[in-house]
């Protein structure tokens, strides 16, 4: 499998709009990976992992084709995750010449709502489908078996986390959680693969103790050692952190460094990963 990080920020981006902290400074100045977009990610080249604002803009730097993607599954709805107005643009009558295999887009009910309230009656169309899932209640598509996850986040934002299979490879990719809830716990107990790469929230980045709705580097350790007392990883799992806020106080060349302490290493925009 490939995992592409087209975006690793939170939803201010690195740097924010209005800030004028260390952080947001330093990546003014020096630019290169210490910009970092909204979060998203790609997987072989055909499984996307939410659709943000940003994502025009992942088209323009990294070439992604989204002409050619059919597939993409929402965390939840939170807009720097679910931009639904972009869909539009796959709409008959504004975008030309593209195959008629639908963009299917997999999203919780609160994400499902927001995209007909934002759309409304044009969110019945025959070029994006969207489909409700829920956690815990698996489903496939096309050689992938998805298994979405319930996340320690904004609850009315009916967030997830994934599990992402293909053959004999496992995925996990959890942004936007803090310490996850007893339910994903006890679904973990029952799961019986190793994961082959582990991709943590860590907002906080340098900031302590982040347990709630986003983790920090040290909650992230104590959410990986976990994984690996339940024999889900183990030396050969590859584990990143991911999904930074300015609010962290690191900027990305500090970030490896703190990351590499706690065995992590740390995700960067236009990042390719095979394993």
């Amino acid at each position: 499998m490939k995992l592409k990080y087209l975006g690793t920020a939170a939803a201010e981006g690195i740097p924010g709009i209005f800030c004028n902290c260390r952080v947001c400074r330093n990546a003014l100045e020096v630019r290169g990976k210490e910009i970092k977009t909204r979060s998203q990610a790609l997987v072989d080249d055909k499984l996307l992992i939410d659709f943000p604002p940003d994502t025009y803009l992942h088209i323009l730097n990294y070439g992604l084709d989204l002409r050619n993607i059919h597939h993409c599954i929402i965390t939840h709805r939170h807009f720097d995750h679910l931009f639904p107005k972009d869909f539009w643009c796959r709409f008959d009558g504004i975008a030309y010449d593209i195959d008629e295999e639908p963009l299917n887009v997999y999203v919780t009910e609160a994400g499902y709502n927001e995209i007909f309230r934002q759309l409304g009656d044009q969110a019945n169309n025959t070029r994006v489908k969207f489909h409700k899932i829920a956690p815990f209640e698996p489903f496939d598509i096309e050689d992938y078996h998805i298994i979405p996850l319930a996340a320690n986040h904004d609850a009315n934002s009916d967030p997830v986390i994934y599990i992402i299979e293909k053959g004999e490879k496992s995925l996990l990719y959890a942004n936007d959680t803090g310490i996850f809830p007893k339910g994903t716990w006890e679904y973990l107990a029952k799961y019986n693969k190793k994961f082959n790469l582990v991709s943590l929230d860590c907002t906080g980045m340098a900031q302590k103790c982040w347990r709630d709705t986003h983790l920090s580097l040290d909650t992230d350790k104590e959410v990986y050692d976990r994984l690996v007392e339940m024999g889900l990883c183990d030396s050969n799992t590859i584990a990143y952190v991911n999904h930074f806020s300015h609010n962290g106080q690191l900027t990305h060349k500090e970030l490896v460094v703190e990351a590499e302490k706690y065995g992590f290493l740390a995700t960067y925009d236009g990042l390719d990963v095979e394993f």
